[in-house]
């Protein structure tokens, strides 16, 4: 009798193990923007960036492109053969994804991505400084085995055209199962 039972719940276990570990991840790192010297960023930490300004978010590891453009989150989620789990974290109760953006006259300065408390819901937020600096926070909760949602555009769809694309997506299912 034990034996059964042990085969029955052994499989179950290690299956309830897995979903355990898969948790929701977020991007965590600070794009630095047009940099000039990309050799110095190895000794470049958020401290030395940001300095006195506590309230300007950074997450290391600081991150800069070859051609000074915003980092591409889908290829970097996709290789595997980078070390991604050092621009990730994982999403714990109480904790949502969050985009940082600094932009001045519609270029993006810098970026970080980090997984932080907030008290708001999803969505962007925008603020305008009298510098015409704007400040953009985007939140978002990510799903487990997807790309983390602060990576993603803060782009929506309409109402119109996010409806279109369920019923087609509805439309391509029931005709996979031969249901129309």
């Amino acid at each position: 009798m034990p034996l059964k039972f042990n085969r029955l719940c052994l499989p179950l276990l290690l299956f309830a193990c897995h979903l355990l570990a898969e948790i929701p991840q977020c991007f965590h790192f600070t794009w630095v923007g047009a940099y000039d010297n990309h050799s110095n960023i190895q000794t470049e930490t958020c401290d030395s960036r940001v300095g006195d300004f506590n309230d300007i978010p950074c997450e290391e590891p600081l991150v800069v492109t070859p051609d000074d453009t915003v980092p591409d989150v889908k290829a970097l989620w996709q290789n595997t053969t980078e070390n991604r789990e050092n621009f990730l974290c994982q999403m714990s109760p109480g904790r949502s994804c969050v985009k940082y953006s600094y932009i001045f006259k519609g270029g993006i300065q810098n970026i970080t991505y980090m997984c932080a408390n907030v008290n708001s819901s999803n969505g962007c937020y925008r603020q305008l400084h009298p510098t015409g600096m704007v400040v953009e926070a985007c939140v978002c909760t990510s799903r487990v085995g997807l790309i983390p949602c602060n990576g993603c555009s803060r782009t929506r769809l309409g109402g119109a055209t996010g409806w279109a694309l369920c019923l087609l997506g509805l439309y391509q299912w029931l005709n996979k199962y031969r249901i129309v």
